[in-house]
């Protein structure tokens, strides 16, 4: 009789144990894991709607339009790289919605004829439109140095 109590306890604890996670861990995870997914998208739409220049010391520009599919396959890419890298300017890649009316008219002064198109500061001759992370990674790491 008394090792089923015991047994009866050590089940007791290893349901609270459980319950606890489930209840409290659980929660916790599903909510970073969700902000780590759907972050880059808010930033997409509610950031870069108003850029006043061209940061010279970003390593490249990436022109894009929130509602395009390829954009937006591109651009969480692009600004987990930013945040990895955001104590150095020049691994940056400053990020520009061309779809704001605010930076409409970057398509018109740098002749940007799709999205996304990725330019490189120090020769704006230098572009790549692409949504091949091979590509843009040497592209970011080469062209243009």
């Amino acid at each position: 009789m008394k090792q089923r109590i015991k047994r009866l306890d050590k089940n007791k604890q290893s349901r609270s144990l459980t319950k606890i996670i489930i209840i409290k861990v659980l929660p916790v995870i599903a909510f970073l894991v969700a902000g780590f997914l759907l972050v880059p998208y808010g930033s997409m739409y509610f950031q870069n709607n108003k850029v006043t220049a061209i940061h010279t010391k970003s390593e490249g520009v990436l022109f894009y339009n929130a509602n395009c599919p390829h954009c937006q396959k591109v651009y969480p890419k692009i600004f987990w790289h930013n945040i990895l890298n955001f104590k150095n300017e020049s691994k940056q890649i400053q990020t520009i919605n061309v779809q704001n009316t605010n930076n409409k008219h970057y398509l018109a002064d740098f002749a940007i004829q799709s999205t996304p198109t990725f330019m490189k500061t120090t020769n704006t001759n230098q572009r790549l439109v692409s949504t091949s992370s091979q590509q843009i990674k040497q592209f970011i790491q080469t062209g243009g140095h």
